[in-house]
C-alpha cells in the first residue's frame, strides 16, 4: 500500500513538472521586429523604395510592363497593380511590376509578409517574391516566392524556392531545382477577400505560411543547393501577369481591368 503510494505521489510529481515546462518548442520561437515597410498611404507610388519593370518579361507572359499609373497607383491606403486588355509595344495587354530598389534595399533573412486581395478572372498571374541583390545570375543566386497564385484556381496559393543543384554542370534549365508547396483555402476565394502571404527565412529554414498557418518547410542545409544562394540579401518584387507558363490565357470572359491590391508590405528582423 505504502509502494503504491509512492509511486502515484512521484507520478504526480512528474506530471506537475511537465506542465510548468510545458513545450520547449514554444519558448524559443524568434523574437522580430520590423525593420522596413510600406503601408501605401501616400497619394502615390514612393520611388525612393520601388523601381518599375519596363517592357516584356519571361515565362512567354503577354502583358507589357509600364510605369504608367493606369497600371501601377494607390487608392485608399492601398497600392493597386492593374491589368488592362490594350493594344500596347506589339502584346495584348498592360500590366505592372515592381520591386525594391536591388542595388540598396534587400535583407538576409527574416520575415516578409504582405497582405494582398488577388485579381478576379481567368488568366492571371500574380506573384510576391524574393530575388537577389548578388550579381551571380539565376538561378545560382536563388529565388524565393513567397506567392504565387493562377486566377485559374481560386482557392490555392502557391509558395516555392528555386536553385542551382549543388555539383550541377550544365545549363540553368538543367541545374535548376526547386521545392514547392500548395495550400487551398475552404468557401472563400482569394479573390474575395484580403490574406496575409508570409514567409520566415533564418538560417536553417525558409517557412512559408497563408494567414499563419504554416504549409512548406524547408531546411536550407538538406536542400542541396550550390553556390550558397540563401547567404545574401534579397530584394521584393511584386507583380502581376497576364498568361505564361504557369497560368491558363485570359479567355472572353476575364473581367477587365483587374488589380493585385496590396494592403501593406513588412519585414521583420530577429532581435539580438
Amino acid at each position: 500500500m505504502k509502494k503504491a503510494t509512492l509511486g502515484l505521489l512521484i507520478f504526480f510529481a512528474c506530471f506537475i513538472l511537465l506542465i510548468q515546462c510545458k513545450d520547449p518548442v514554444s519558448n524559443n520561437e524568434p523574437t522580430y521586429k520590423l525593420v522596413w515597410s510600406d503601408e501605401f498611404d501616400g497619394e502615390s507610388i514612393d520611388k525612393n523604395s520601388w523601381n518599375f519593370w519596363i517592357g516584356p518579361a519571361y515565362n512567354y507572359e503577354l502583358q507589357y510592363y509600364t510605369d504608367s499609373e493606369k497600371n501601377a497607383f494607390i487608392k485608399d491606403g492601398q497600392l493597386h497593380l492593374q491589368a488592362h486588355r490594350e493594344r500596347y509595344n506589339g502584346y495584348d495587354y498592360t500590366s505592372a511590376r515592381i520591386s525594391t530598389d536591388s542595388t540598396r534595399i534587400g535583407w538576409e533573412q527574416g520575415r516578409f509578409e504582405a497582405r494582398i486581395k488577388m485579381p478576379e478572372g481567368t488568366g492571371f498571374w500574380p506573384a510576391f517574391w524574393l530575388m537577389p541583390m548578388s550579381e551571380i545570375g539565376w538561378p545560382k543566386g536563388g529565388e524565393i516566392d513567397i506567392m504565387e497564385y493562377r486566377s485559374n484556381q481560386p482557392y490555392t496559393t502557391t509558395g516555392a524556392v528555386h536553385f542551382w543543384k549543388e555539383g550541377c554542370e550544365g545549363t540553368n534549365a538543367q541545374c535548376m531545382d526547386y521545392y514547392v508547396a500548395s495550400h487551398t483555402v475552404q468557401d472563400v476565394k482569394l479573390s474575395d477577400e484580403f490574406h496575409t502571404y508570409t514567409l520566415e527565412w533564418s538560417d536553417t529554414e525558409l517557412v512559408w505560411y497563408l494567414d499563419d498557418t504554416p504549409f512548406q518547410r524547408v531546411l536550407i542545409d538538406e536542400m542541396g543547393a550550390g553556390y550558397d544562394p540563401f547567404s545574401s540579401p534579397f530584394y521584393i518584387i511584386l507583380n502581376l501577369a497576364v498568361g505564361g507558363t504557369f497560368v491558363d490565357p485570359p479567355d472572353q470572359s476575364t473581367p477587365f481591368p483587374q488589380s493585385l491590391i496590396v494592403d501593406y508590405v513588412r519585414v521583420y528582423q530577429m532581435e539580438n
